[in-house]
């Protein structure tokens, strides 16, 4: 069988994803029992415990049951929160998937879609599932999205400019000032994806509130996830906020039981949980200073961040650093397969976790 002429053409350039490394294969290979994982920009403190709660109540007593395949009680939560019509929300199983679906409802093979070069990677995965065309900008000196490079960008092929705020890997963001630039220059046909998966983290005066912008730009769709402050990673829930015939559009490409009952209930809960989400914010502030103050003390160049993450700078190899921390249990994340060879991000944990990814960050730096 010639599985070359069964797939489609275009699928052969998809890169695979990279995950973080999980803590369970870090056991296998080096033998190790306790392993940290600071890689994947996970909640430390767990999840909700109004969340968990919700879940155990449900899968004891409905796991039998289909869930509700239109998300109702947790889209007009989520619509109340934000202050929007029901019409304008979308939950999908987790924001991979909102994206996924981005591609499905609007993008098409003559499409072109901007995207910055250090940012998340399932964008351009999206594009290249669609057989489209990724134009990718280069970042500023210190590692910002160039939103002025982006406008330029802009063609009559343009149907989608992905935008990351705050941005993975790097932690950075775009100024409420630079964004509203762009908001007046694009298209009403160009779609701008406002990706805020660590929107609850930023605490930069600057930093654009883009829910004031969608009633003026109806081509404007905000993404916001469960999985980072709610600590909701492993049940996968994403939604977009958006103009109600976009939303339309989305709907028409979703799987008929996309978000599974734990899942929506859980989301749910934990939208009232305003205590954890403080715990979480304070905590992450705390690490982070933490952070701050040891890569000063170790002369490694580190930029300042929004998220729940620091993206870092060191003279020689990335990965061989990864390695050396592998080894003594402390799971990081490498960036040479975004084009970044010494370049790492690592996410910010407990106190405890923070103190023994500094020492095993230390020594893998002798």
């Amino acid at each position: 069988m010639n599985i070359a002429k069964i797939v489609r053409q275009n699928l052969s350039s998809l890169r695979d994803y990279v995950p973080g490394k999980p803590i369970e294969e870090v056991q296998r290979e080096y033998g190790i029992k306790d392993v940290i994982k600071l890689a994947s920009n996970e909640n430390p403190n767990g999840a909700s415990p109004k969340a968990v709660q919700a879940m155990m109540n449900e899968i004891q007593n409905q796991a039998n049951f289909y869930p509700d395949g239109n998300c109702f009680a947790l889209v007009q939560k989520l619509a109340k929160k934000h202050q929007v019509s029901d019409t304008q929300i979308f939950v999908e199983s987790g924001l991979d998937g909102v994206i996924t679906l981005l591609g499905s409802a609007f993008v098409e093979p003559q499409d072109e879609v901007i995207i910055s070069l250090y940012s998340f990677p399932v964008y351009e995965s999206m594009v290249t599932k669609m057989d489209a065309k990724s134009v990718m900008i280069d970042q500023t000196a210190d590692f910002r999205i160039d939103i002025e490079s982006i406008a330029k960008a802009i063609t009559p092929q343009t149907k989608m400019i992905c935008l990351c705020n705050p941005n993975n890997p790097t932690g950075t963001i775009y100024t409420r000032e630079v964004f509203e630039s762009l908001l007046a220059i694009v298209p009403e046909d160009v779609l701008i994806i406002s990706d805020e998966a660590y929107y609850e983290f930023a605490d930069d005066a600057t930093y654009p509130q883009s829910m004031q912008y969608l009633e003026k730009y109806p081509n404007l769709i905000i993404l916001r996830t469960f999985s980072k402050v709610y600590g909701l990673a492993s049940v996968r829930v994403g939604y977009a906020i958006g103009h109600a015939d976009l939303i339309g559009a989305l709907l028409k490409v979703r799987e008929a039981f996309a978000v599974n009952r734990m899942a929506q209930v859980g989301a749910s809960a934990a939208l009232d949980d305003d205590a954890f989400v403080q715990k979480t914010l304070e905590a992450n502030r705390a690490g982070r200073q933490k952070y701050y103050e040891a890569f000063e003390r170790l002369k490694i160049k580190y930029y300042p961040s929004q998220t729940n993450f620091i993206f870092f700078e060191v003279s020689g190899s990335g990965m061989e650093v990864y390695q050396a921390m592998l080894k003594q249990g402390v799971i990081i994340r490498p960036l040479a397969s975004q084009g970044l060879p010494h370049h790492l991000r690592i996410s910010i944990g407990t106190s405890a976790q923070n103190n023994r990814a500094i020492a095993a960050l230390e020594k893998a730096l002798i």
